[in-house]
């Protein structure tokens, strides 16, 4: 696959802004400045400068630091600014980026403690979320069932018993919600799926 070159959602000359406007900073000083950022109480109109520069489409800084660092800024930023349509348009528009996965969970979590399912599993769907990611990728296969598209979540499913996958208490939920196993259990009620993925937010590694 070919490099990520260009990251962002405006257009550069929406702004009066250039393409190349990251090329040729200096990594250090970038990373400085931000690190400087992060403590002081911005004023609005300084927040709006902060969102264009970051979010404008453009090329990766190629001097002491690499994209992964570059992209990281963005990543902190958008998690930080914490709004959803920009987090979600920026996701949409840059599908091909790498290490999107924290976006895409923060936006799933966020719309669930909504009890917004719908949302969460649509965001989802509009995305090319990472299938190495266990919590993405089960809730997904939620959602397949959850819109009756049980043939494309048990696709998923073996995939994931195909790359290693192993949940004794997903598999239950999975038979159970396939009607694989029709016998009632408490622990795979559907309240006690959406609470097991809400509970990441309190242990993501569960």
């Amino acid at each position: 696959s070919k490099e990520i070159e260009i990251v962002g959602i405006y257009d550069p000359s929406e702004n009066s802004l250039r393409l190349d406007m990251w090329k040729n900073s200096d990594g250090k000083k970038i990373l400085d400045l931000f690190s400087k950022i992060e403590k002081i109480d911005l004023s609005r109109d300084s927040k709006e400068i902060l969102k264009i520069s970051l979010l404008t489409n453009s090329y990766f800084p190629s001097k002491n630091i690499s994209n992964d660092q570059f992209l990281k800024l963005k990543h902190d930023w958008l998690l930080k600014n914490s709004d959803l349509n920009l987090i979600e348009e920026y996701l949409i528009k840059n599908k091909k980026i790498k290490n999107n996965y924290k976006l895409i969970k923060f936006l799933v979590d966020e719309y669930l403690s909504k009890s917004e399912l719908e949302k969460s599993c649509k965001i989802l769907s509009k995305l090319n979320y990472p299938t190495e990611d266990k919590y993405l990728s089960k809730f997904n296969i939620y959602c397949l069932i959850n819109s009756n598209k049980k043939e494309e979540a048990q696709l998923q499913f073996d995939l994931q018993k195909e790359l290693g996958f192993e949940d004794i208490f997903f598999e239950k939920k999975f038979n159970y919600l396939m009607k694989y196993d029709t016998s009632i259990d408490e622990t795979i009620s559907e309240k006690n799926i959406l609470d097991f993925h809400l509970s990441h937010r309190a242990n993501p590694d569960f």
